[in-house]
């Protein structure tokens, strides 16, 4: 399944925090398919390395709403 499908289908994808393959840190916000943003800096552009992170299903918990609003571009 194409990441596209991915998101649309669970939207919660958008909001969880999932691990930084950069950092290491559960702070990695997925944007869209080419995009994830990490509240320690790191940015994430290769959508494979994004698909890659959300098919590992490592997350820990969700990003508020003000986090995400606030925090993360």
């Amino acid at each position: 399944m194409a990441l596209w499908q991915k998101l649309e289908n669970d939207p919660e994808i958008r909001i969880r925090r999932y691990l930084c393959p950069e950092c290491g840190s559960y702070t990695l916000h997925v944007k869209h398919e080419g995009f994830g943003e990490c509240e320690n800096g790191c940015f994430i552009t290769d959508s494979a390395v994004i698909n890659k992170v959300i098919d590992d299903k490592k997350f820990e918990g969700t990003f508020s709403e003000d986090e995400l609003k606030y925090r993360l571009i």
